[in-house]
């Protein structure tokens, strides 16, 4: 009989072993680019060499051609999304843009806009300073009167100079925070963009360039090839 010390052993190393698969098979997933095409050359390879030298030749042959074809379409896709990214215009619009162009008989009609020219508003500020003026006879009690209600104007305009000065310099201050946003996700984006025109699509001319060899080579070469995979037999 196995105690609670042993089943709780083998319950870990099962654990374990579930985990290291399911870790091995992630660890093999990252490659799928490469186990592809690997496996269809196998796959072909195997097809070729269980058929007569008579059928092997042009099997390979044909799956040569397929194999070209597929790798001018992945190139394609590469060029595709690099035309995609910069917004150019696709081989069928460059052709009727060509088109358009084309010489006509009679001069095509002009049509001239004429566009309206419209106020623009402007807005200002304008304080009118409420200032009290003494007579040149005028009392002590007076002119005391008048100073005081000078200076009270001048603290209420003092009061709102200083609070038109600091909603402009929050203005200020947000208009420059947000052009510095907006710079800072241009910069971002234009970096984006030339990482994927440098490197973003290396894995599929890479590809494209591993299919339109090995259609190459089995294009070229069938009967040698099918020859060999016989000896191998």
């Amino acid at each position: 009989m196995f105690g609670a010390k042993d089943r709780a052993q083998g319950m870990e190393l099962i654990e374990n072993v579930r985990r290291w698969i399911k870790a091995f098979a992630r660890w093999l997933s990252e490659a799928w680019r490469v186990w592809i095409p690997v496996s269809v050359l196998v796959l072909v390879l195997t097809v070729a060499s269980s058929l007569p030298l008579s059928l092997a030749d042009p099997v390979l042959r044909y799956f040569g051609l397929v194999f070209q074809l597929l790798g001018i379409l992945t190139v394609v896709s590469g060029l595709r999304d690099k035309r995609r990214l910069f917004n150019r215009p696709s081989l069928i619009e460059n052709i009727r843009l060509w088109i358009n162009r084309r010489p006509r008989w009679r001069a095509k009609p002009q049509t001239i806009l004429v566009a309206g020219i419209g106020s623009i508003p402007v807005s200002g500020s304008a304080r009118a300073s409420m200032w009290r003026g003494v007579a040149a006879d005028a009392s002590v009690e007076v002119r005391l009167a008048a100073l005081e209600a000078n200076l009270a104007t001048l603290r209420t305009e003092q009061a709102e100079a200083a609070k038109e000065f600091q909603e402009a310099t929050r203005k200020t201050n947000e208009a420059l925070d947000a052009e510095r946003r907006t710079r800072g996700s241009a910069v971002g984006s234009l970096r984006v963009q030339l990482e994927k025109l440098g490197a973003g699509g290396l894995h599929i001319e890479m590809t494209g360039v591993f299919w339109l060899v090995l259609g190459v080579v089995l294009a070229t070469v069938p009967g040698e090839i099918a020859a060999v995979l016989k000896w191998l037999r």
